[in-house]
């Protein structure tokens, strides 16, 4: 199995289950504004994500961060929420919202 395949297999897997979003990101994260100014949580990442204008939620950048971050909290595997921090760190670089 090919690591494309792999990865669409796991992210299959972990969509079954009901994600355990309240873990903690491997690291927290303050913004440079807005009301979700600190994400501390999977959650805190999810909802600013489900609240960002649509034509935002689309670029790949972010739909990337998303799915990541639903397969960390259905697996709950520190791997998996290292890999959902790191993306949601670089779709935030990327829009310049994280405060150096």
């Amino acid at each position: 199995m090919g690591k494309q395949s792999t990865q669409r297999h796991a992210v299959e897997q972990a969509e079954a289950a009901t994600p355990d979003l309240s873990q903690p990101l491997a690291y927290p994260m303050t913004l440079t504004g807005g009301p979700r100014s600190h994400l501390v949580t999977l959650m805190d990442a999810a909802i600013l994500i489900r609240d960002m204008e649509a034509f935002r939620q689309v670029r790949p950048v972010w739909d990337s961060a998303a799915e990541l971050i639903l397969l960390a909290g259905s697996t709950g595997d520190a791997s998996d929420i290292a890999e959902a921090t790191r993306q949601l760190h670089v779709a935030l670089n990327h829009d310049n919202w994280l405060k150096n």
